[in-house]
């Protein structure tokens, strides 16, 4: 055997594998508006460039140019072909730990209070009357150091079934987010102390201290009256979403489809759908949205962006791609179940060192935006304010280094050619997940695990389906040590998730917590929180750098690139799709003001 085959052990677990874990853990849907997770497959090509990541709606040769026609008819059946299919519609569960249960579930039903505009700014919501400010009373900070928020709610407000939205939804989330078996986060919730809720249309928030990402707070409203009174909802609306909130009602969510009706009687008359009926189908691999698009069988698809877009992208089909907001990057777990050795700060610093990770962002986005950039910093994007800095840049390629770090640790290696083996006989193999199928991903491993073994490192490939990834095993610190994947970023800098020491999940605190590498580091998880507590935009931005010079250091995660994003549509079919390439919200989230073509 060769090198590379001795180095590189691969393990398929077939896509279609489920499995349920028997714990359970809450959505930051109720805390934040972003979630922690990486979208499913995409197919790699060796064909030449695609659209830029800044370019407007590219039409492909033979396209129509009635993307936008203000004349396209009402009514009709808009059909979706959706990428990652959830395995649970319950917002507060480990179901919402997947970015696809945000964009093609969640974010069509539930209210939020403060909302990201088309230029990803935090604004008020239309159930808000308006956004609190220091001017109009709604931001308070008193002498004692307690922040009080107050929210006056839009009185026009209801559920789908007729029942007003009220203070009292915003309390109950607040409780839910706390209370519910397992809960993803608490990060931000845990600070409030109470919420008045006596008047219906105002609720009044106290913090212990000032939260200064406060907007990231309530972004999905849950209806109290409907799962309440219990705030423990882990085992509710597990297969259904009985009331909306929202543009749209759901009539039926199952694995095979999700239907989406309009929501006639909601308060924001510019969201009320245009389209008679969404019909929602997955179709997991970019293969099969492709063929979905081709034939007709679907109008629009929001994949992830792949090589050789430009050239596959044919006839009536038109697409965009944009600036993407996931940062996708080597995820280290400090915590694996089996490896086989301790990774040490050392170790992780050399395995940064190992990498090209020019080449890699080359291989992996080169075909799809031109010089695709490096992401030199851990946790923030660089297209969100000042945030991210080149802290991170410091690690090129240098197998002396390598070396160094290794060998401080008392690694040798005994054959030039072949691994790194430590003390106890244990040779320098990492075990690697990522998506199984997500040939972007996999064409990244394989050249990975050809460019470092000449520097003594070796992988064990182990991939699986997505669900099975994001849902099970990233929430029970059960892979790796180490897996590829994408995690979202906000406007606001708070990292707090990713970094806090007590929200790493263990089985005692019943999997509580984003802390996915289980990194411990007490003065990086102190200094994330201060960035959360800190209003003042330049003291946020000293801690923010001196948190990421820690990080840099630490290496708990290596940066690899930002994902771009892309949406792909049938100009013969449907208008309206490209608004929101670039949101959190994903390129589905304005399904309501998209209108169908007449046969």
């Amino acid at each position: 055997m060769t090198m590379l085959q001795t180095q590189a052990r691969l393990f398929l677990v077939p896509a279609g594998l489920r499995r349920v874990s028997g714990w359970r853990i809450g959505a930051v849907a109720i805390a934040a508006t972003l979630l922690l997770a990486a979208c499913s497959s995409d197919t790699s090509t060796d064909e030449p460039a695609a659209a830029s990541a800044t370019e407007e709606p590219a039409a492909a040769p033979g396209a129509t140019d009635a993307l936008d026609d203000a004349a396209a008819p009402s009514g009709g059946t808009l059909v979706l072909a959706v990428e990652q299919w959830p395995e649970c519609v319950n917002p507060v569960t480990s179901c919402a730990n997947a970015t696809w249960t945000i964009w093609s579930v969640l974010i069509h039903y539930l209210p939020r209070l403060m909302e990201l505009d088309q230029t990803n700014t935090y604004v008020a919501s239309s159930l808000l009357v308006e956004e609190p400010t220091v001017a109009n009373g709604g931001l308070v900070t008193a002498d004692d150091g307690t922040f009080t928020l107050t929210y006056r709610l839009n009185p026009d407000a209801t559920w789908s079934d007729g029942t007003p939205i009220t203070s009292t939804d915003v309390w109950f989330s607040w409780r839910a987010g706390l209370d519910t078996t397992g809960t993803l986060s608490t990060i931000g919730l845990d600070l409030i102390t109470d919420i008045d809720h006596s008047d219906p249309h105002t609720a009044v928030i106290t913090f212990s201290e000032p939260y200064a990402p406060w907007p990231t707070l309530f972004g999905g409203l849950l209806p109290a009256h409907e799962l309440g009174p219990d705030t423990d909802i882990a085992d509710k609306w597990n297969d259904e979403i009985t009331v909306s909130g929202g543009p749209w009602i759901q009539e039926e969510w199952n694995q095979e489809q999700h239907i989406l009706v309009p929501n006639r009687s909601y308060w924001d008359a510019e969201r009320i759908p245009l389209v008679d009926r969404v019909v929602m189908v997955p179709r997991e691999d970019t293969d099969s949205e492709l063929l979905a698009l081709q034939t007709g069988e679907a109008m629009a698809a929001f994949p992830q962006p792949f090589p050789g877009a430009r050239q596959r992208i044919t006839g009536d089909l038109a697409y965009k791609v944009a600036e993407g907001t996931y940062m996708e990057g080597l995820w280290i777990n400090q915590n694996a179940p089996d490896r086989r050795f301790d990774m040490t700060r050392n170790v992780r610093q050399a395995v940064a060192y190992a990498l090209d990770r020019e080449r890699i962002a080359e291989i992996a986005l080169g075909t799809i935006t031109a010089d695709p950039p490096v992401l030199q910093c851990t946790g923030w994007n660089p297209g969100f304010g000042p945030w991210c800095q080149d802290d991170f840049a410091r690690y090129t390629q240098d197998a002396a280094k390598v070396a160094e770090l290794l060998e401080a640790e008392g690694w040798t290696r005994p054959d030039p050619e072949g691994l790194w083996v430590n003390a106890e006989g244990e040779e320098l193999v990492l075990a690697w997940n990522t998506v199984a199928g997500n040939n972007r991903r996999e064409d990244v491993q394989a050249l990975v695990v050809d460019m470092t073994a000449p520097l003594g490192i070796g992988w064990e490939i182990i991939n699986y389906d997505p669900g099975e990834l994001f849902q099970n095993r990233l929430p029970a610190l059960n892979y790796g040590p180490v897996a590829l994947f994408a995690n979202s970023t906000n406007p606001d800098p708070s990292v707090a998730n990713l970094y806090d020491i007590d929200g790493i999940p263990t089985e005692e605190n019943e999997y509580t917590g984003q802390n996915f590498t289980a990194y411990r580091n007490q003065q990086a998880s102190d200094l994330a929180f201060a960035i959360d507590a800190e209003v003042d935009p330049d003291a946020r931005l000293e801690l923010v750098h001196e948190l990421s010079e820690i990080l840099a250091a630490d290496v708990p995660w290596i940066p690899l690139y930002m994902l771009p994003n892309m949406i792909i549509w049938d100009t013969t079919a449907v208008s309206g799709p490209g608004a929101y390439v670039s949101s959190p919200y994903g390129g589905f989230f304005d399904i309501f003001d998209w209108t169908v073509h007449p046969n």
